[in-house]
């Protein structure tokens, strides 16, 4: 049922999508894996806009750490005009591999980005919803993504499957060649069979912080997102949600970048996240971050586990798994929560866009 409700109930079917895919992760990875063994891969671009571009960064970090591969996440136009592929001439073709999360696969830049990959002889690889649309004809792997279309028009559930995706095809490649023995394999397992029930919780969690703390939510004029590492891509995923859904704005910052003037604009009722994951060799460093600017604002959240000490009465706080990576799939959850319901007591509608004609008129997407 299409419903002013309809992205909550997809949010809270991710961790069923979770479940799914790491089930049958075999049938998501198999040609990653696959590339990976028959190809000398040393290169890696990611590249798409929106949802994809944070997509593309935690896999693109998650990639370098599992894969010894060098990679890099750049917007489409950026990557097609100004940084061109192989830019010092010291890769082969086979040794690089451009991938294109995608939700219908219809955006025109990276379909532009996988055509010149193409032309140089570069693999391409792409996740879609769209298996024969006009970016999958433009690849060579192509990744089907299970979660279906979504009728509400923030991508939510579409966007953490890409993640998981990508997440799992890393960890199985470096499996296979070697680079992650049984025990460390086991372990990654272990906690992508525990985020279904992490990310659950997290939503609840947010909807409990929500009914304590919405009139901060109503009330600002806009929300800042600071953190670091893998959750800098969730950041700015969430900073995206917020401002799609409530449209005001919101703007994502990585933790030492906010110190150099953009926190300047931090007043007494500013209201500014700091998630702090425990995965990140920063979280001391964000404690003390968060604790200087609760002093120079009311509406400081600390967006973190549990067992982080010293808690404080506004804290979004959730059991979190805090393991590598997956972190930046769980962290984002709460986000998701709070754009829909912020939105909704603002009397704004999650169905439609406030300009559905912006990419035809704007010629940014193309015909399936």
């Amino acid at each position: 049922m299409r419903d002013e409700n309809t992205m909550l109930r997809y949010i809270e079917a991710e961790p069923d999508d979770i479940r799914r895919i790491v089930r049958d992760r075999e049938r998501y990875t198999a040609a990653f894996v696959k590339h990976f063994l028959s190809h000398p891969v040393k290169r890696v671009y990611l590249s798409g806009n929106g949802s994809p571009h944070s997509v593309c960064v935690v896999a693109g970090m998650c990639m370098e750490r599992l894969l010894g591969v060098e990679a890099s996440s750049s917007l489409p136009a950026v990557l097609n005009r100004h940084t061109p592929f192989n830019a010092n001439g010291v890769y082969r073709p086979e040794e690089m591999l451009l991938i294109c999360p995608a939700q219908t696969g219809r955006t025109t830049g990276p379909i532009e980005s996988a055509r010149l990959a193409r032309a140089a002889g570069i693999p391409v690889l792409c996740t879609t919803l769209s298996p024969g649309g006009a970016l999958a004809r433009e690849c060579d792997i192509v990744i089907e993504k299970p979660t279906g279309f979504e009728e509400s028009f923030p991508e939510s559930r579409g966007h953490v499957a890409s993640m998981v995706i990508l997440l799992l095809c890393a960890v199985e490649a470096a499996r296979a060649l070697g680079r992650l023995d049984a025990d460390e394999y086991r372990r990654w397992m272990d906690g992508f069979e525990r985020l279904p029930e992490s990310c659950g919780r997290a939503a609840d969690a947010a909807k409990a912080w929500y009914a304590d703390h919405r009139g901060m939510m109503l009330a600002a004029d806009a929300y800042r997102f600071v953190g670091y590492g893998p959750c800098y891509g969730t950041l700015q995923e969430s900073c995206l949600k917020i401002l799609e859904t409530t449209r005001r704005p919101s703007m994502a910052y990585e933790l030492e970048e906010f110190l150099h003037g953009s926190g300047y604009g931090v007043k007494e009722d500013s209201v500014v996240f700091f998630v702090c994951a425990e995965d990140g060799p920063e979280r001391e460093r964000a404690r003390e971050i968060y604790r200087w600017f609760a002093k120079k604002s009311k509406n400081c959240v600390l967006v973190c586990s549990g067992r982080t000490p010293g808690r404080q009465p506004n804290w979004l706080v959730s059991d979190f798994l805090d393991l590598p990576f997956l972190s930046a799939v769980e962290y984002l959850v709460p986000f998701q929560v709070l754009s829909h319901l912020t939105a909704r007591e603002l009397g704004l509608s999650t169905l439609t866009q406030a300009y559905p004609e912006i990419f035809t008129e704007l010629h940014a997407i193309v015909e399936a």
